[in-house]
């Protein structure tokens, strides 16, 4: 096997397009110098079978494996992960709105569309943390093939004069929490945090 590769990859790689029986993939994996004794490959063919990764057809006198296909999760949308990410905070109607306004301004420096916030789940409420602006201008920046945005639908910005404090600290816990989400940063933070943040002596 090369660096990395397992033994469930290289099977896995066997059977990419093809039904193989036992004898088939034994004598494939002793090709590609990989030599292993039949009952061995026997029982690990069969636990991938029982893991839902192979299926198993008898066709006397052979066992045929397949792989079996499996369609990709699909992927969240960006305002689902933002959606998910204010709901972990279990905040009332008007500091999820404020959050999700402060976050659409802060990243894509337009206002906020209503379309956008009901994608992401926002019940719009009376707040006099944010203003409504005329967004027309801002409609050619969103490709209407991903939002489809009402020519006339309301857009909001956040009020950064008034703004409660704590909605910046909300807005980089969701995003950090996305970011998480989407690339791999495994081994470069904690999981399991301590309880008080480390304060370095200055």
């Amino acid at each position: 096997m090369t660096d990395g590769q397992t033994f469930k990859d290289l099977i896995e790689k066997l059977l990419m397009d093809r039904d193989l029986s036992i004898s088939a993939i034994q004598r494939q994996l002793e090709e590609l110098g990989f030599k292993e004794h039949r009952l061995i490959l026997t029982g690990y063919l069969r636990a991938m079978r029982d893991l839902g990764i192979l299926e198993e057809v008898e066709v006397p006198p052979s066992k045929i494996y397949s792989l079996i296909s499996r369609e990709e999760e699909p992927k969240m949308s960006f305002y689902d992960l933002i959606e998910q990410g204010i709901d972990e905070l279990k905040l009332d109607d008007e500091a999820r709105l404020v959050l999700a306004v402060l976050i659409i301004n802060t990243l894509f420096h337009r206002p906020a569309f209503r379309a956008e916030l009901k994608r992401m789940g926002i019940k719009h409420v009376y707040t006099r943390s944010l203003h409504e602006v005329d967004g027309k201008a801002y409609l050619s920046q969103i490709d209407q093939n991903k939002l489809t945005i009402p020519e006339n639908d309301p857009a909001f910005e956040c009020d950064y004069e008034i703004i409660p404090a704590q909605s910046y600290e909300m807005m980089i816990r969701v995003l950090s929490t996305i970011l998480k989400e989407v690339v791999d940063v495994d081994g470069l933070y904690e999981k399991y945090p301590q309880t008080t943040l480390f304060a370095p002596n200055l």
